[in-house]
């Protein structure tokens, strides 16, 4: 997957292959292992996602986001049981002492979800790893796969989202699919609209003072003129705005 060679299968020409090149063939295989192995499908999911969410000798800081993006690969190549525990490990995150608090995050909380800037500087923390291996994997997701996210926050994280701190964590982790969503399944980005703003009005029913209200809105804002325009209107008229 990384374009080096002489990888592990012969050199052949690939044009009347089964597989289109080295790399798709070596995600078949992979896959085909992990199902054959006598174990939960979750345990193996959750196996891969601890390959760089645990300490691994094996896996060098440097190449860290070239293995999510190998991660993301193969369990999204994979059938729903492996993949799903992602949002098990979400709900973890945003249960946790550090997005619960309301003063845990000391300063300007935006920075603590840079995974790069963390990563680099030896400071990031396991929420920041869980968001880039989100996206990592998100982004090989098929529409069909990414159709399940509407539900998860409505369903899932909107109960329990009660603080500012898990609030921007939510709209950083499905901020940047918003295009697609809008592009391949409208009523879906729909849907997420109105979870975003139920989850601020929760928030804002739980907590004395919102510190962010200007990003906050601010996102909202262009999620309205890009994405949902007055669609949403009758589903958050009594959110605060």
């Amino acid at each position: 997957m990384a374009g080096k060679s002489p990888g592990p299968f012969p050199n052949c020409d690939w044009r009347f292959n089964e597989f289109p090149n080295p790399a798709a063939h070596a995600l078949h295989v992979t896959c085909v292992e992990l199902m054959a192995l006598a174990v939960p499908g979750k345990d193996v999911g959750n196996a891969l996602l601890n390959v760089v969410l645990t300490s691994q000798p094996l896996v060098p800081r440097e190449n860290v986001t070239a293995w999510m993006n190998a991660i993301g690969l193969v369990i999204t190549a994979l059938p729903e049981p492996y993949w799903i525990v992602l949002h098990d490990r979400i709900v973890s995150v945003i249960s946790s002492p550090a997005l619960t608090s309301e003063t845990a995050w000391a300063g300007y909380p935006f920075a603590l979800l840079d995974f790069t800037a963390c990563h680099q500087s030896y400071s990031e923390m396991n929420c920041s790893y869980v968001l880039a291996l989100a996206h990592a994997v998100w982004h090989h997701s098929s529409i069909g796969q990414l159709s399940l996210i509407p539900k998860f926050l409505s369903e899932t994280l909107k109960p329990v989202v009660l603080t500012e701190f898990q609030l921007l964590y939510v709209y950083h982790l499905v901020g940047p699919f918003l295009q697609r969503f809008q592009q391949e399944r409208t009523r879906c980005m729909l849907e997420i609209g109105v979870a975003f703003y139920e989850m601020l009005q929760a928030v804002d029913q739980h907590c004395s003072h919102l510190s962010y209200m200007d990003p906050i809105c601010d996102f909202l804002y262009h999620i309205k003129y890009m994405y949902t325009g007055d669609s949403v209107k009758e589903q958050h008229t009594h959110a605060p705005m």
